[in-house]
């Protein structure tokens, strides 16, 4: 998965599991002179796993004395098998992790600090986005592989069926096409979604709210990160948007958008942009019906968007932390042939966009779909997803919020200052 829960009995018990980690030789060997690093992803299938290791096979073939192996579990387990392999002796020399766990990561001294250089170098040539996804108290973690942001999919077909040509721009035009969509049966069961809103998954549930947080003005925490934020004025205006859409029968959160939308029973939905790539797969001739926007906000020209990602940091423990980083340098800043980086080719020919934005640039003649132009243009403004130590917990802790909303078992003033007080305490916790 690309996105989806973050591996919560994991995260919960990571902290308590790495504290316990001893010294270790690391994953690397030497054998005559030869160093191999080992790699620990979740790119366990194609194209990620191929696109992956043809970049790892181009390095092996033209240094010979410092070889790299990849090793790969799924996505839910990637965060326990760090926590395993780091107290079990055979820690990886280069981590991929889930920008959400930086705070985790770097509380357990994980990772090892990023020579000044790359460090300029993310803060200089990679997005606010990206810079934003990395970076833990102002501490670089590693090099951004994977951005993510998010906007507004829409079905064409379907506003035009109901007399819309154009998608909507503010929130009170979000609700008023949304209504003028939604199909209901003779018993008032949903048959066709204005709006998609998914409950169960962290993730759909919070990205998102966060996204409309950001358009009506607010923010998730405050600027030192120390305080909740999204029980605000803003706050309260998201979510209670969201629940009217619910009132309305416009949206139902029952209702699987990932599976919906593609079956056009579902006309708008807020999602990042890597669904592109699954929409197109599952659509085929019928994606041409697939518009995207950018999130809009309570008036005309608020928008609003999340950012979230994935990047590669080299292991504390590694006894080649310079070679792992020349790898990483090699793979995330080093031109290649089409003018690009090799991770900024490799994320590009997958559908993600890359952090670097002269990555997009260079590539930006072998993509002619316009629905990436707004995760592109969100790059530079949308919100980083917070990624203190106790990110995860925060997370599923708003989530239960909002769903209790949703679900009309709280108001909004009370689940917004219940999960805030909770948020305070984890971040006081530290």
């Amino acid at each position: 998965m690309r996105w989806g829960t973050a591996g919560r009995a994991a995260a919960l018990a990571m902290a308590a599991a790495l504290a316990l980690a001893g010294c270790s030789t690391g994953g690397s060997e030497t054998d005559s002179g030869k160093v191999t690093l080992t790699v620990l992803t979740h790119y366990g299938n194609d194209p990620l796993k191929s696109g992956l290791q043809k970049m790892v096979d181009e390095w092996n073939k033209n240094h010979p004395s410092i070889q790299v192996k990849t090793q790969a579990v799924t996505y839910e387990d990637l965060l326990q098998t760090v926590t395993v392999r780091q107290t079990g002796g055979k820690a990886p020399d280069i981590i991929q992790a889930y920008s959400l766990w930086g705070g985790q990561l770097e509380r357990a001294q994980v990772l090892a600090e990023p020579p000044e250089d790359i460090q300029q170098d993310i803060k200089t040539n990679f997005s606010t986005a990206a810079v934003g996804a990395v970076t833990v108290d102002d501490k670089i973690l590693g090099y951004p592989t994977e951005v993510q942001t998010y906007a507004l999919y829409y079905n064409k077909k379907l506003l035009a069926e109901a007399g819309v040509t154009e998608p909507p721009k503010t929130w009170d035009e979000l609700a008023t096409v949304a209504a003028k969509v939604t199909k209901r049966d003779a018993k008032g069961n949903i048959k066709v979604a204005g709006f998609g809103l998914t409950s169960g998954w962290d993730s759909a549930v919070v990205h998102p709210f966060l996204c409309l947080l950001q358009a009506a003005g607010g923010q998730f925490l405050s600027d030192d990160g120390t305080q909740a934020a999204f029980n605000s004025p803003a706050g309260k205006a998201a979510l209670e948007f969201e629940k009217s859409l619910i009132d309305a029968k416009s949206a139902d959160p029952a209702i699987n958008v990932l599976r919906a939308f593609p079956s056009e029973k579902v006309a708008m939905t807020i999602n990042a942009g890597w669904w592109i790539g699954s929409l197109k797969t599952a659509m085929k001739d019928k994606y041409e019906n697939v518009g995207v926007a950018p999130v809009p906000g309570p008036d005309v020209g608020d928008r609003g968007s999340l950012a979230y990602g994935f990047f590669m940091g080299v292991n504390n423990k590694s006894q080649h932390k310079d070679e792992a980083w020349q790898f990483l340098e090699w793979m995330n800043a080093e031109q290649g042939p089409d003018g690009a980086t090799r991770m900024g080719s490799f994320q590009y020919s997958v559908g993600t966009i890359p952090g670097r934005p002269a990555d997009s640039e260079a590539l930006a003649d072998d993509n002619t779909d316009p629905n990436y132009q707004p995760f592109i243009d969100a790059l530079e403004y949308a919100m980083p997803e917070p990624n203190g130590r106790n990110g995860q917990k925060i997370k599923t802790t708003l989530q239960k919020s909002i769903e209790d909303v949703w679900t009309g078992t709280r108001s909004v003033d009370d689940a917004l200052a219940d999960a805030a007080e909770q948020t305070n305490a984890m971040l006081s916790s530290g």
